[in-house]
């Protein structure tokens, strides 16, 4: 059920703004651009009106500053009685347009293009994964120095012909040891599964739930 069902307009309204104001400001600390809330949804971009040479490596780590600041924010709404908000956040990488654009008596500074769509579906992916963070293979291209990250496949969203790769982004910085290991028997098990190898498959995915016993994928 939606929030607005359970709560009067007064209290809807501080509760959202406990969450925007924080996720806002982590945007900003990464350099980013706040393009526009849609209800609880925040809609940012990197790399403009400003250069941002690292804006693949800034959203990925805004991303998943976001996960640990909603699970600070989570603590504090249980004390008060409020509902408990989850997330889920999609990233992509490539060429858009971007500037002023709206209609004769408002104008909205914005981006417009495929690449703006596809982060928007990868969003919606999540649930279809129950994963947190989903990238494209262009933003992992971009930024898989820095991030934990591991492949989840390819998937044909809404308004593309032709699927797209997605990696679960998990964190930044190396992997630790066990996270080398359960990413590498993960995507292991996906070369198997996809040459139709089961038994194969069945085995490295147990060898992932051993190193991380809750993986939903």
């Amino acid at each position: 059920p939606s929030l607005s069902e359970h709560m009067s307009s007064e209290k809807l309204a501080n509760f959202i703004n406990q969450y925007l104001s924080p996720m806002t400001q982590i945007v900003f600390e990464e350099k980013g651009t706040l393009d526009k809330y849609i209800g609880d949804a925040v809609m940012a971009f990197w790399n403009a009106p400003l250069d941002v040479p690292d804006h693949a490596l800034r959203a990925c780590r805004a991303a998943v500053t976001m996960l640990t600041r909603l699970e600070e924010l989570k603590a504090g709404w249980r004390k008060a009685g409020y509902p408990e908000l989850e997330i889920g956040i999609g990233i992509n990488t490539g060429p858009m347009v971007v500037g002023n654009m709206g209609s004769d008596v408002r104008v909205d500074y914005t981006v417009l293009g495929d690449s703006v769509n596809l982060g928007s579906r990868l969003e919606g992916t999540n649930k279809e994964y129950d994963t947190r963070i989903i990238i494209s293979e262009s933003t992992y291209a971009a930024a898989k120095a820095g991030i934990v990250a591991r492949r989840l496949g390819a998937v044909r969203v809404k308004g593309k012909k032709v699927p797209v790769g997605i990696y679960e982004l998990r964190g930044i910085g190396a992997p630790s040891e066990a996270d080398a290991r359960a990413i590498a028997a993960f995507e292991a098990g996906l070369v198997a599964l996809v040459g139709r190898q089961f038994d194969a498959a069945r085995a490295h995915f147990e060898t992932v739930l051993q190193l991380w016993p809750n993986d939903t994928p």
